[in-house]
Formats: C-alpha cells, sequence, structure tokens
C-alpha cells in the first residue's frame, strides 16, 4: 500500500503502517487497515452514522456467518432479498461477459465494497482482490469479511485517495459505488493512477438516466424517504448519486475512455418499468448497466 496523504511508501509493521515521508502512522484492526487522511476521520464519521443507521434499520446483515459466504445468493425472506436479486444477476453478467477477458490470478480492486462479498466471489474465481469501503461495520461494513474463508484484503479508504501505489492492479470494480462520488472525474481519475496500462475499468449498478431531470428527481425522492422513516436527509457528505448517458460520454472524451455497456437481464417486470412509468406519467426509472473501459497504454 502506499500514504493516502503524500502517496509515499510505507513501512509493514505487522498492524501498524508508517509514512517515512509525512511521518504518519495506519493501523489495522479486526482485520481492516484504516487508511484515510487524519482530517477526513471526523466527518467520514459523521457521515457514517447516519449511513449505518439506515442501512440496519432496513435489516441487512444477518447473524450468520453463512449468510455472507453465500452473498450475492440470499434467503428469500431477508429483507433485501430483492436487492441482492439484481446484485445476483448483475455479477452474473458480470462474471460471464466481463471478467473471461482476465486471466486468474489478476489483482482486482473492489470499490464499494461493503462486506466484501464480491472480493470473496473473485477470490475463489482465483483472482488476488482488495476490498475498499468506507464501513468497516461487522453486519454490513468491512469487518463482516471475517466470514470468508478465502484471504481478502479490507481497507477503509477514500475513492479520491486511495493508499496504493500507481499501476498496482488489474482490474478496478466499482461495486454499486461510483454515484457516492463527489466528483466523477476526479474519482475515475484516481481509479485510472491505480490501474494497470490496458487494465479494465468497471461500473457497476450506479443507476443512469436519459433524463438529468429524472436524476434529480430520484435524489429529492430518496432524501426525503430517508428524512421520513429514519430522521435524517443522509446527505452529510454530498454526493452525485446517479449518471446521465451524457454524461457517460463526457466522463469518455474528457479521460480518454471508450465505453463499452453491457445490460444485464433483470427480468422482465424490470424491462417493462420505462412502459409503465410513462404510462403513469412518472419519471423514467434509473438503469443499470455495466461499464467497461480500458485504461488508456502508454
Amino acid at each position: 500500500m502506499a500514504c493516502p496523504v503524500c502517496r509515499g511508501a510505507l513501512t509493514d509493521g505487522g498492524d501498524a503502517a508508517d509514512c517515512a515521508a509525512c511521518r504518519h502512522t495506519y493501523l489495522k484492526w479486526n482485520g481492516v487497515w484504516r487508511m484515510l487522511r487524519p482530517e477526513r476521520i471526523a466527518p467520514i464519521e459523521n457521515f457514517l452514522a447516519d449511513y449505518t443507521k439506515i442501512r440496519l434499520a432496513e435489516g441487512r446483515g444477518s447473524a450468520d456467518a453463512a449468510f455472507y459466504r453465500r452473498l450475492p445468493d440470499c434467503p428469500d425472506d431477508h429483507p433485501m432479498a430483492w436487492q441482492w436479486g439484481i446484485r445476483r444477476r448483475t455479477f452474473s453478467c458480470f462474471r460471464d461477459r466481463a471478467l473471461p477477458s482476465l486471466e486468474a490470478g489478476k489483482s482486482i480492486l473492489d470499490l464499494g465494497a461493503g462486506t466484501g462479498w464480491l472480493s470473496n466471489r473473485l477470490a475463489h474465481l482465483g483472482h488476488e482482490a482488495c476490498a475498499v469501503d468506507l464501513s468497516c461495520n461487522d453486519q454490513d461494513g468491512l469487518e463482516a469479511a471475517r466470514h470468508f474463508d478465502c484471504a481478502v484484503q479490507c481497507v477503509q479508504a477514500e475513492f479520491d485517495y486511495l493508499p496504493f501505489p500507481a499501476g498496482s492492479f488489474d482490474a478496478v470494480v466499482f461495486n454499486a459505488s461510483l454515484h457516492y462520488s463527489t466528483d466523477y472525474a476526479t474519482t475515475l481519475r484516481e481509479a485510472l493512477r491505480v490501474l494497470r496500462p490496458g487494465g479494465s475499468l468497471v461500473i457497476l449498478e450506479t443507476p443512469v438516466y436519459k433524463v438529468e431531470a429524472s436524476g434529480r428527481r430520484m435524489v429529492e425522492e430518496r432524501h426525503e424517504t430517508f428524512l421520513k422513516r429514519y430522521g435524517t436527509r443522509s446527505d452529510s457528505i454530498p454526493s452525485l448519486e446517479y449518471l446521465t448517458w451524457d454524461r457517460v460520454g463526457e466522463l469518455g472524451s474528457e479521460l480518454g475512455l471508450k465505453w463499452q455497456a453491457i445490460r444485464p437481464w433483470y427480468g422482465l417486470q424490470w424491462a417493462l418499468r420505462p412502459w409503465i412509468a410513462k404510462l403513469r406519467k412518472r419519471r423514467e426509472p434509473s438503469r443499470f448497466p455495466i461499464l467497461i473501459a480500458k485504461s488508456p497504454s502508454l
């Protein structure tokens, strides 16, 4: 790893890593490397207080260790079974149509990893996976990775300050997480920095809209729902929360990326959502294409 403050090399001391250049020390506890810049710890803790409150109130997590090992397969009676059903189809499409280009043993960075379930699946497929998230709790965050039987490196870090040297990974996957960015171009540049030339950049399950107004309306509906149900809008750290196809194209032009869009099949009911919304004169529903681009070669 590298220092997220100065990107200097770290000395490995077991459960502590020191940066000789800027004299910061980073610790590992409960299986997770804590790699946040010191000035960001307090605002991130404030954000996580609201975020974790909502996530646990929604019924995420389980007392059963086997639950985590099976993900994205999820029992039908689980409160979040509907969402894991989407994740399962996304993962199947990603595995079958994006991963075959990567030989076994490749290094993959899982951004927005949550419990680390995707990293666990990738490890079982023979890859070296590293799970990155802000949340570290043991039900819905990185500490839940203790349940896995594969080695998964877990790191608490921000997307825009990844604690890795340049060119560290063969693939970087935003796992239902790019929409938490506050600046897409900055976040993607940092992902490209840690990618090897020709490596794969993958975006999973970030909502994409044709019309900007639809995305803005979705964000407002979401925050209103959170405020009504949980007493917080959960926006102490502002995030963009959606993409439009125009913005996808702009990012491609700005960063020199040629996007490939793969559309997973989520079932007939999902496919009919745009038509139903039009008939009922509602905003367009989100779409979850898998977006893939290659890191520009040197």
